[in-house]
């Protein structure tokens, strides 16, 4: 077992995060719908055999009465009321016939289990949908056959989607058998297992070059801070954003949901803090909760001062202007960038704001930082083996070495904004 959903690592010692179902009891005490626990070990192997121990408990209702008063701790909550702690006693688990074993049912108990982002919960349940459409809504998972998985993939390439999306949706399919088949050990074999759908790529995400960067930040926008009427664009989001994405390598969602405390400049170095703590907010994996060093740039760009200056509103959002889209902070902004970055010139797939993650690996590369350094800072899974992982952690030094790696020579940004000091 190399990973379990929920697991992460928060100095040497692992812990477990749980998305609780709707109307959980549990919910009484983690009020947020996020149960937090550590797993009191510093070993991947031993994070992974209690995660998956907890996580049967919790999820089933076994939470024991016993540790109530640990519970409140970690959540920072009174201890609950005599009503809250009877709701929590062991309940009758009913186990389900694996018999009629359907996709759709295999998928719902993937869903509660596994916890998805949203994106990727959505994608799945349209593979399902198709599953349902080729195949048929009420096949018994027990007869699926190896045919019917070359049925399904050829019918799919019919469908006119390229040949990565029909990839795409045909390895959903493949991942819930795994699914029944490893977890639930409803199915002694996946059928499908090899089936595959061949695809190439016609495009490659790359770092954005030096004339493509004078291009986009020699916009208005970047030169005299002339902020868009869209509203799509977050007013003060749409300078600072693509700015901060340049010198730290974040993904755009997080860039966009960010809180003004979620800033800190309390300590010797100012950091951004990257987390799934807040309402609405979301990283793509565990590797993805952690600190950036804010660029040297970004602060002679009087970032630190926008700052100032929105926690003076009172305001909780980083971007008080930023609109949601589908419950995502991040959208409406991707949906503008494009249109903005047309609108300068650059009219091919690529460049996209992903691309600013390449640009910046691409930098710290090139500067010679170690890549278990850069994988801490872009938030990608650590690569290696678990000692590897667990044992080689990043310093706080090394992150703002890489971070200070990040140049652009042939970049030149003018300060354009104006505190309310200036």
């Amino acid at each position: 077992m190399a990973h379990l959903t929920g697991v992460f690592q928060r100095g040497s010692a692992f812990y477990l995060r749980i998305v609780l179902p709707k109307g959980h009891p549990l919910t009484a005490l983690y009020r947020n719908g996020r149960f937090v626990k550590s797993l009191g070990t510093c070993s991947h192997r031993e994070a992974l055999q209690r995660g998956l121990a907890k996580r049967a408990e919790v999820l089933c209702g076994f939470t024991p009465v016993v540790q109530l008063p640990e519970l409140a701790l970690v959540a920072h909550t009174p201890a609950p009321p005599a009503a809250v702690v009877a709701t929590l006693r062991p309940a009758k688990v009913v186990v389900e016939p694996t018999s009629r074993l359907t996709l759709r049912k295999v998928y719902e108990k993937w869903k509660i289990s596994k916890v998805p982002s949203a994106d990727s919960e959505n994608a799945c349940l349209r593979a399902v949908v198709l599953f349902e459409e080729c195949l048929g809504g009420k096949i018994d998972l027990h007869t699926l056959t190896r045919a019917q998985g070359d049925t399904f993939r050829g019918w799919l390439l019919t469908k006119g989607a390229t040949s990565k999306t029909s990839r795409d949706r045909f390895t959903w399919v493949k991942s819930l058998l795994k699914y029944a088949t490893r977890d639930l050990e409803a199915l002694s074999k996946s059928p499908w297992e090899g089936l595959d759908i061949a695809h190439r790529t016609t495009a490659r995400r790359r770092p954005w070059s030096p004339d493509e960067l004078t291009t986009l930040f020699s916009q208005p926008l970047f030169t005299s801070y002339a902020l868009p009427k869209d509203f799509k664009a977050g007013k003060d989001a749409a300078y600072w954003i693509p700015i901060i994405g340049l010198y730290s390598g974040a993904r755009v969602g997080e860039l966009a949901q960010l809180r003004t405390e979620d800033v800190i400049t309390s300590g010797p170095i100012p950091l951004f803090s990257i987390t799934d703590e807040g309402e609405s907010q979301r990283v793509k994996s565990d590797s993805g909760i952690r600190v950036i060093p804010i660029h040297p740039e970004l602060i002679r760009l009087g970032f630190l001062e926008y700052v100032e200056q929105v926690r003076k509103t009172g305001a909780i959002a980083l971007w008080p202007a930023m609109k949601m889209r589908d419950g995502r902070p991040g959208g409406y902004f991707s949906a503008w960038f494009g249109t903005f970055r047309k609108s300068a010139g650059l009219t091919e797939k690529y460049p996209d704001f992903h691309c600013l993650r390449h640009s910046v690996r691409t930098g710290m590369s090139r500067a010679g930082i170690d890549h278990k350094v850069q994988d801490e800072l872009t938030g990608h899974k650590p690569q290696g083996s678990v000692g590897t992982r667990v044992y080689q952690q990043v310093s706080e030094d090394e992150l703002v070495k890489a971070v200070v790696a990040l140049k652009y020579p042939d970049l030149k940004l003018a300060r354009v904004f104006k505190s309310d000091s200036d």
